[in-house]
C-alpha cells in the first residue's frame, strides 16, 4: 500500500483502516509513506502492519527511492493511494521494465481537483502528467458512482477497468454513547473537515448568515484546520458572526462534536468520497449536503438521512440549513442508512480486485 502520509485526511484514515483490515483477515501488509510528519494517525495503525517510510516531500521526488525498495523487496502489487504516486509507479514500470501490478484508488473528482487547483505545479505539470500516465495502471477503484462515470469519459479509448467501491465505516467504542445523548439543542450545526479551498468554506458562511437572518439562535462550529484558517476568521469577524460561528480547530477526536449537533453541513465544490457524511449518519444526525460531482449522492437518500442541493447558490443553501432543522427526522432510519457501507463488504470487494492480478 502506498500514500503520501498518515496526517488527518479522509484518504489517509481510510488507508489505515484498510490496511488494519487486511491484517486482521491474516493478509501480511507493508504501508509505504513518503514521510511521517504530522502522522497523527500513526497511532491508529495496527502494530502488524509494516510501516515504512521514503522520507520525501513530494511524489516527484520518490521515484529512485520507491524503485530501490520494488527492487529490494520484489514487490508484486501495489495499492496506491493518490493519482501522483500511481504516476509514478507506471514511470518505474515503463522506464526500468519492472514487472508488478498497480491498482489505484481515485480519491477525488478529477476535473474539479485540477480547475480548483491554484499551484501551478499541480495545475498544469501534475495534472498533464496524470491524464497522459495514470490510465496506464491496471484497475482503478473508485470511490462513488460518480466518479467512475468521469473516469470512463477522460480516459477516452483506453480500457483500464474500473470498479466502485465505497469507503467503509470504523466503527469504534463511542458509538455506545450515541443513545445516551438526548438533549442536544435543535439549532446546533457542525462542518468537520480541511479549512481549504475545496471545501467552499466562504459560501457555507454566507449560506449560514442567510438562514440565521430567518432563524435566530443557531450555532455552526467548524472543526478543523489548513491554509485558509486566518481569513475564515477575518471573514466571520467581518460579518459580525463571532459569536455563532466557531473555528474549533483540529480534533484527533470528532466523535464530541457529533455528540452534541443534531445537523452536519457541507459545501464543497468536489469531493470522492465524504466519509463525514457517513460518520454523521452513524451518529444519526441528518445532514444538508452541496451535491458536487460525485460522493454525496451516493450517502445522501433525500429526505430519509439529508438534504441533497444542487443549485450553488448560498440563500437556496440556506433555506435548506432550515428546512433540514424543522424536519421530523427519524434517528434510527438515519443510523440505519449506514449499514451500506460496512468493512466485511468493502473489504471483500478490494480482495476480489487484487486477487484478479
Amino acid at each position: 500500500m502506498l500514500i503520501n502520509s498518515l496526517r488527518l485526511g479522509g484518504a489517509e484514515k481510510n488507508c489505515v483502516n484498510l490496511a488494519n483490515a487486511f491484517v486482521e483477515k491474516g493478509i501480511k501488509v507493508t504501508l509505504v509513506v513518503l514521510e511521517l510528519r504530522d502522522a497523527v494517525l500513526k497511532d491508529k495503525l495496527s502494530p502488524e502492519v509494516n510501516l515504512v517510510s521514503l522520507e520525501t516531500a513530494h511524489a516527484r521526488e520518490s521515484i529512485f527511492k520507491l524503485r530501490k525498495l520494488i527492487l529490494e523487496n520484489n514487490i508484486k502489487q501495489f495499492l496506491v493511494f493518490t493519482f501522483q504516486l500511481a504516476v509514478v509507479l507506471v514511470l518505474i514500470r515503463k522506464i526500468w521494465k519492472a514487472e508488478f501490478t498497480i491498482v489505484a484508488r481515485s480519491i477525488n473528482s478529477l476535473t474539479e481537483k485540477y480547475k480548483h487547483e491554484k499551484s501551478l505545479w499541480h495545475k498544469w505539470i501534475s495534472q498533464l502528467m496524470v491524464k497522459r500516465w495514470f490510465f496506464e495502471v491496471d484497475h482503478i477503484i473508485a470511490q462513488s458512482t460518480g466518479m467512475k462515470k468521469e473516469l470512463l469519459v477522460l480516459m477516452g479509448k483506453k480500457q483500464t477497468p474500473v470498479t466502485v467501491i465505497f469507503n467503509f465505516l470504523e466503527v469504534g467504542p463511542e458509538k455506545i454513547l450515541i443513545d445516551q445523548k438526548s438533549d442536544r439543542e435543535e439549532r446546533k450545526l457542525l462542518f468537520v473537515g480541511k479549512l481549504k479551498p475545496q471545501k467552499n468554506l466562504f459560501f457555507l458562511i454566507d449560506a449560514f448568515a442567510l438562514a440565521l437572518e430567518k432563524k435566530q439562535g443557531m450555532t455552526l462550529k467548524i472543526v478543523g484546520d489548513g491554509e485558509l484558517k486566518a481569513e475564515l476568521q477575518d471573514y466571520i469577524k467581518s460579518k459580525g458572526l463571532q459569536h455563532s460561528i466557531i473555528l474549533s480547530g483540529k480534533s484527533e477526536n470528532v466523535s464530541e462534536y457529533y455528540l452534541e449537533a443534531n445537523l452536519l453541513v457541507l459545501t464543497s465544490h468536489y469531493e470522492g468520497f465524504p466519509n463525514v457524511l457517513v460518520e454523521a449518519h452513524s451518529f444519526g444526525i441528518p445532514v444538508v449536503s452541496m451535491d458536487c460531482p460525485s460522493g454525496p449522492s451516493d450517502i445522501v437518500i433525500q429526505n430519509e438521512n439529508g438534504l441533497l442541493v444542487k443549485d450553488k447558490n448560498p440563500k437556496i443553501f440556506g433555506e435548506a440549513i432550515i428546512q433540514a432543522l424543522e424536519l421530523g427526522w427519524e434517528k434510527e432510519k438515519i443510523k440505519a442508512s449506514v449499514d451500506r457501507f460496512s468493512k466485511q463488504k468493502a473489504v471483500e470487494e478490494y480482495l476480489e480486485v487484487m486477487s484478479k492480478y
